[in-house]
């Protein structure tokens, strides 16, 4: 054999080693944040760390969302039909702030990373005008009965808005001004 056969099987012997070490080290440390679905509709969401093999048995169970939205679980059920779900998509636009679209709840189809994007839409829909963040929390006006105190001004998770999406007449997010002082 030649000086370059054998450099050159000794530099395919170094790649092999190389991708299997690689491999190995990708498979068995490679940890995932995942909220996985508890069946309480108090606490929907438990946000728990998976290694790689934990992961791919949580890519079977039908409710969990993988991986966890960078903002952290849902704090309200999530409506999942055949493997998707609906999130308000942050668009960075003033005029048009989110748009609503379907993602798989495996991968998210990358939103997990998105700062600003909403998991899931609010009933009444993604927010018109952009939404304050801040650790992870916006600034509601939640209705009351009062007609003295017609709303109160709360900071609620972005993610599920803490069921407040399913209130009609909650003001989501609140205004810069401040909640109203009547009702509309």
């Amino acid at each position: 054999m030649d000086k370059f056969g054998k450099m050159m099987g000794k530099l395919v012997a170094a790649a092999q080693i190389l991708a299997i070490t690689t491999l190995a080290a990708c498979t068995l440390s490679t940890s995932t944040t995942v909220c996985h679905a508890t069946d309480d509709p108090a606490n929907p969401y438990e946000e728990i760390t998976v290694n790689s093999a934990e992961f791919n048995e949580h890519l079977g169970h039908p409710n969990d969302i993988n991986p966890a939205p960078i903002s952290g679980c849902p704090t309200s059920p999530v409506v999942i039909i055949d493997g998707k779900i609906s999130i308000c998509h942050a668009t960075g636009s003033e005029t048009n702030p989110y748009n609503e679209i379907t993602v798989s709840v495996n991968g998210l189809n990358g939103h997990s990373r998105h700062e600003g994007d909403i998991f899931p839409v609010p009933e009444a829909g993604c927010p018109t005008s952009p939404l304050v963040i801040n650790e992870g929390k916006i600034m509601i006006c939640h209705a009351t009965s009062s007609e003295k105190n017609p709303y109160n001004e709360i900071t609620v998770s972005v993610n599920g808005l803490n069921g407040h999406g399913t209130h009609a007449d909650d003001i989501i997010p609140a205004p810069q001004a401040g909640c109203p002082t009547t009702r509309p």
